[in-house]
């Protein structure tokens, strides 16, 4: 199955508010470079200490004529957190940075390990900032398939990372809304819905472990359908597992680059011995197109 995707321009508004978030010389300089190129949307901007910084639009990198040394990397991350690393630094342990408006900011350097768990992270080297859009046809397919089986059958979307699953969460949230259907937005890193600026009607759950999330709302705010964001590790997957009830219709994420892979991964056996989902759903994309293979389980 394919679906010709529909860009919205309000994603603008995201990358705008981005660049307030960033020091003067990076700000300056990516606009400078943008001034006479026909780049219409940035999905991720790239920073590397010693190196120049790159673009990703439609899955297409570009490299850019800024170059920035490890002071930048230093202030960026600091701007990112809003002038206090402290107060990040629950995610900066999981690797990333949460800024606002569905923006997220992955970070890598050098880990502080205390009895195998990460206690910090020092000598960032490397962030990759992920803009938010708003793709407005880009979750009508997987609303069908929930419409078609009258909103009572749960669906596993998989792909690789950066495919676009979120995004078709982001519309997929907007088309509930429109349609009156209750349901529970689970966005543990803030990515769905801080962005949209549609009015939805979403009860969310914001920065929650995921299965005491689904609890919560499958108990309190009786939704007809729980979005959540990726599933990714084997205590996730037994939490949510234990968690949602029978009466309720979960649509969630996790990365697999084939079906075959996703039957494998041991930390969805929860959910696959549970018979949590009826159907998984590949998703792939190639410029302006979603193309789909929908696995019933």
């Amino acid at each position: 199955m394919q679906c010709i995707l529909n860009v919205k321009k309000s994603y603008d508004k995201a990358f705008i508010y981005l660049l307030d978030k960033l020091p003067t010389r990076i700000k300056n300089g990516l606009l400078s470079f943008l001034v006479d190129k026909s780049i219409y949307s940035i999905n991720e901007i790239r920073l590397k200490a010693s190196s120049y910084i790159a673009l990703i639009t439609n899955q297409k990198n570009i490299v850019t004529n800024v170059y920035i040394e490890q002071d930048l990397i230093d202030e960026t991350v600091l701007m990112l957190c809003n002038g206090s690393i402290y107060a990040h630094i629950s995610t900066i342990k999981e690797g990333y940075i949460s800024v606002g408006k569905g923006i997220r900011a992955g970070i890598c350097g050098r880990a502080v390990i205390d009895n195998e768990i990460i206690s910090g992270i020092y000598d960032i080297s490397s962030i990759n900032i992920r803009i938010p859009q708003h793709i407005s046809s880009a979750g009508r397919y997987i609303f069908d398939i929930l419409q078609e089986n009258s909103f009572l059958s749960s669906l596993l979307l998989y792909s690789p990372p950066g495919v676009g699953k979120t995004t078709i969460l982001r519309d997929l949230v907007v088309r509930l809304s429109s349609h009156g259907i209750r349901h529970a937005v689970i966005d543990t890193r803030e990515e769905i819905t801080p962005f949209l600026t549609e009015h939805i009607s979403s009860d969310v759950f914001l920065s929650y472990p995921k299965g005491k999330a689904i609890e919560i709302a499958t108990k309190s705010m009786t939704p007809q359908i729980i979005i959540c964001d990726e599933i990714t590790s084997l205590q996730e997957s037994q939490a949510i597992k234990q968690s949602v009830n029978s009466g309720v219709t979960l649509v969630a994420t996790t990365h697999a680059s084939s079906f075959e892979e996703l039957k494998n991964k041991e930390i969805l056996s929860p959910l696959f011995n549970g018979q949590v989902f009826n159907y998984a759903i590949g998703v792939s994309r190639q410029s302006n197109r979603y193309d789909y293979e929908v696995n019933k389980l």
